[in-house]
């Protein structure tokens, strides 16, 4: 039987960074927050030499100026993704892993305020 893994759970961000930071793996960090916490969260994460991909719904055009804008600066890379986007990506994969076993595939995306409909024939 395998040994657990040892997870820390830890509710202080800085606290995650800079034991995350430790690691020669890690590189990137994703935020799935919220709109008025992400660029504080980004600001965190490129002090300890961390690059960000921002998933955050909502996010306002000003917000992400001010993200270019700071990491510009600092000379780190950030990927703003609204959520479509992400969202059409991982429905394109997934429909291209699904080729290899239908001829046809659909896959629907559907939100309270969008619906996306990819449809795929091979």
């Amino acid at each position: 039987m395998e040994e657990p893994l040892e997870i820390p759970i830890l509710n202080d961000l800085t606290m995650v960074l800079g034991s995350i930071s430790q690691s020669k793996a890690t590189g990137v960090v994703v935020d799935f927050t919220d709109p008025s916490t992400v660029y504080e969260n980004v600001k965190q994460a490129v002090a300890f030499g961390m690059r960000s991909v921002v998933y955050v719904p909502r996010i306002k055009l000003d917000t992400v100026s001010a993200l270019s804008a700071f990491c510009d600066k600092a000379s780190m890379g950030c990927l703003v993704a609204p959520t479509l986007s992400i969202g059409s990506i991982l429905l394109q994969q997934a429909a291209i892993t699904a080729s290899f076993h239908y001829n046809n595939v659909e896959i629907v995306e559907s939100r309270a305020s969008a619906t996306v409909r990819l449809q795929f024939m091979f």
